[in-house]
C-alpha cells in the first residue's frame, strides 16, 4: 500500500531537518549560501491547480517525435556528428560572467531525472552576485527528449523550455566551449548524484571538486572536500531539498521538481518497494505544499507513466536512455538500465543476435569496449542481464573483461569488500544472502552472454559489485 503524505501544518526547515540532516563542514560555497540569495532563473511558475494530467499526455506525444530514420532526430548518428550539429543549433551559447566566480554543477552521465534536477536545483541555489552557477547535463540536448519524466517535471514546474521541451537554463555537455572554460583559473565543480567524476569531466576539473551530494556507494575520491552522501537514501534530490530548506526560500519551480523526483525515486514511499527512507519522507513532508491538488499518489502515477512510456524507442535509444560509462581495468564499459524486459527488447531487435549486433554498433561508435544491459523486471519478477564485448573474438581482452565481470557478480556475497557489505542497499536487495545476484545462465540466448538474475537488483548494487569497488 502506498504511503500517504500527511498535510504540512507549517514550514519550519530547521526543526524538520535537525535530526535528519548531518552537520556539514563549512567551505567557500557554504559561506556563500549563508550571505546570498539565489537569483531566480526562468519565468514565473504556474499555480498548483495548473498541473494536470493532460500535460503528461501531451509530453508523451512529444517524445514520440521521429526522424525519417525511425528514431529521435540525430540519435542514429555517432556523438562526433552530434557535436557538429549541436554547434550550429539555435541554442544560446553559454557566456561566462567575468565579474563572478564560475561553479559548474554536474549530474552523473546517465542523466536521469534525479541527476538532471539535482544539478539544476543546486545551480539555482548557488547562483548569486558572486557566483555564476552553471548546471550541466552530461548528454547532448537531443537525448534529453528520451526522458519523459524529466520533460514532464521541467514543463510542470514552469521552467523556461524550448519548443522541443528542453530547459533553456540547463546546459548540455556538447554546447559548452570547454577551451574557454578551461581558461578560467578559478573554476570549480559541484557533483550531484555521483561521487566520482567521469573521465571526460575530470579532464576539465581535476583537483577542482568543491562539493559532492550523492546517494551512491562512496568512492572516497575526494576526501578533502565537502561531502553530503547517504548511501541508503532514495534520491539525491532529498539532499538538495535539505539545502534549499536551510535557506528558507524555495521557489515553486524548484519545489515542484524536487518533490516530483523524490516521489519517483522512492516509488511514492511504497513499503514493498523499499526505496525510501525516513530522511526522504521528511523532505517530502516539507515539500507537500508543492504537490498538485490531485495528490501525491495520482501525480506519482502520471510521472511514472511518463518515465516508463518507452515503447516508441528503438534498441539504440533504450540503451542510451539511462547509461553510465565507467573505466574497468583500463577499458571503457557502458552500463545501461533498460526500461524494458529482455523479451520485449529482443523482440524489437529481431532476437538475441539482433540485439548483440545493435549493441556492438553503438559501442564501436562511442568507443566502448563492453556494454552491460540490466533489463526491467519480467512476469517472473526477475531481471535479465546481458554482457556484450565489442569484439567478436572469444579470446580477446574485451571478452576476457566480460568474463571477469560475470565472475565477480557470481562471487557475491563472498567476495564483497566490507564497504559494500555495510551498504544498506545490499541487505535490502537480498544480496548478502547465500545466492547473492542469483545469476542463472540463459543458454538459449547463446552466443549472447545472458542471465536471469535477482529481480530486486539495481545498478546501484550491480555496478560496484562488478567493479569490486576498486574503480568507483
Amino acid at each position: 500500500m502506498s504511503f500517504r503524505l500527511r498535510p504540512c501544518t507549517g514550514w519550519t526547515p530547521a526543526a524538520a531537518y535537525a535530526a535528519a540532516a548531518p552537520a556539514a563542514s563549512s567551505i567557500s560555497l557554504g559561506q556563500q549560501l549563508q550571505r546570498s540569495i539565489p537569483r531566480p532563473i526562468g519565468r514565473p511558475p504556474p499555480a498548483r491547480h495548473q498541473i494536470r494530467a493532460p500535460l503528461v499526455i501531451a509530453l508523451a506525444a512529444l517524445v514520440r517525435i521521429k526522424s525519417a530514420t525511425g528514431g529521435l532526430p540525430g540519435l542514429g548518428q555517432c556523438r562526433n556528428h552530434l557535436v557538429a550539429r549541436m554547434a550550429s543549433s539555435s541554442s544560446q551559447p553559454l557566456a561566462f560572467d567575468a565579474g563572478r566566480r564560475q561553479v559548474f554543477v554536474v549530474g552523473n552521465e546517465a542523466a536521469d531525472a534525479d541527476s538532471l534536477v539535482s544539478a539544476y536545483a543546486m545551480a539555482m541555489l548557488l547562483n548569486s552576485d558572486e557566483v555564476q552557477a552553471i548546471a550541466i547535463a552530461q548528454i547532448p540536448r537531443e537525448e534529453f527528449r528520451l526522458r519523459g519524466d524529466a520533460l514532464a517535471l521541467f514543463q510542470q514546474s514552469g521552467s523556461e523550455v524550448r519548443a522541443d521541451g528542453t530547459p533553456v537554463q540547463l546546459h548540455f555537455w556538447d554546447e559548452v566551449d570547454w577551451a574557454s572554460a578551461d581558461a578560467i583559473q578559478s573554476r570549480s565543480i559541484v557533483l550531484t548524484d555521483h561521487n566520482k567524476m567521469s573521465d571526460s569531466v575530470a579532464d576539465h576539473f581535476a583537483g577542482r571538486v568543491e562539493w559532492v551530494l550523492d546517494h551512491h556507494q562512496a568512492s572516497g575520491s575526494y576526501p578533502d572536500v565537502r561531502i553530503d552522501l547517504d548511501e541508503g537514501l532514495g534520491s539525491t534530490c532529498t539532499l538538495v531539498a535539505e539545502q534549499w530548506l536551510k535557506k528558507g526560500i524555495l521557489p515553486q519551480e524548484i519545489g515542484v521538481m524536487l518533490a516530483g523526483v523524490i516521489l519517483l525515486d522512492t516509488r511514492n514511499l511504497c513499503p514493498k518497494e523499499m526505496k525510501g527512507t525516513p530522511r526522504d519522507k521528511a523532505a517530502l513532508d516539507a515539500l507537500v505544499t508543492f504537490l498538485p491538488e490531485q495528490g501525491a499518489g495520482s501525480w506519482y502515477a502520471q510521472l511514472m507513466d511518463a518515465r516508463r512510456n518507452v515503447s516508441h524507442l528503438n534498441v539504440r535509444e533504450h540503451l542510451l536512455l539511462d547509461m553510465k560509462v565507467v573505466s574497468i581495468n583500463g577499458l571503457v564499459v557502458a552500463v545501461s538500465s533498460i526500461m524494458a524486459t529482455m523479451p520485449e527488447l529482443f523482440e524489437k531487435a529481431g532476437g538475441p543476435k539482433g540485439f548483440e549486433e545493435e549493441v556492438r554498433r553503438l559501442a564501436a561508435c562511442r568507443g566502448y569496449q563492453a556494454v552491460v544491459g540490466l533489463f526491467s523486471k519480467d512476469e517472473s519478477k526477475r531481471k535479465g542481464l546481458a554482457v556484450v564485448p565489442v569484439e567478436d573474438a572469444e579470446s580477446g581482452p574485451h571478452a576476457e573483461l566480460c568474463r571477469q565481470l560475470v565472475q565477480r557478480l557470481q562471487g557475491v556475497p563472498g567476495n564483497l569488500p566490507p564497504a559494500l557489505k555495510e551498504n544498506p542497499l545490499f541487505e535490502t536487495q537480498g544480496l548478502l544472502a547465500e545466492r547473492g545476484f542469483d545469476l542463472q545462465p540463459l543458454e538459449d540466448m547463446k552466443p549472447l552472454v545472458a542471465f536471469s538474475i535477482n529481480g530486486a537488483v539495481s545498478r546501484k548494487t550491480l555496478l560496484p559489485s562488478a567493479m569490486n569497488a576498486s574503480s568507483l
